[in-house]
């Protein structure tokens, strides 16, 4: 079945797959994952999740400037792949939002959401 297909095309689409996977449930509950974690207002959350998807947006337009100037596309999907998984990972971490830890977990959490825009900005490159 796939021995007319290029070296790496099941690698891609399968990395292209988790890719949207994650944009997609992203983009649908992480305003109600605000609201419920931190206890943010709706136009708060809707606000982070606003900005986070404009980023989405404006980081594929960096990152396919950044895979153009460096002529490096596997280099720059790669390191796209690797930071998006680790602010991925960084936002699974499970810790109890209490009001002692709120502003800094959400910071954590706001830093986790630009390592997933600027890692899925360098995987459109």
């Amino acid at each position: 079945m796939f021995k007319n297909h290029p070296k790496g095309l099941l690698l891609a689409a399968l990395s292209n797959m988790g890719e949207r996977f994650g944009y997609y449930i992203m983009n649908a509950v992480l305003a109600l994952f605000l609201c419920s974690k931190f206890g943010l207002s709706d136009e708060t959350s809707g606000l982070i999740a606003a900005l986070f998807l404009a980023a989405i947006y404006v980081m594929s337009l960096v990152g396919g400037i950044i895979a153009d100037r460096a002529q490096n596309y596997k280099g720059t999907i790669m390191s796209g792949l690797l930071v998006m998984a680790l602010g991925y990972v960084c936002l699974s971490v499970p810790v109890l939002a209490t009001p002692e830890n709120n502003t800094a977990l959400l910071s954590f959490t706001i830093f986790a959401l630009i390592l997933i825009s600027v890692g899925n900005g360098l995987f459109k490159g």
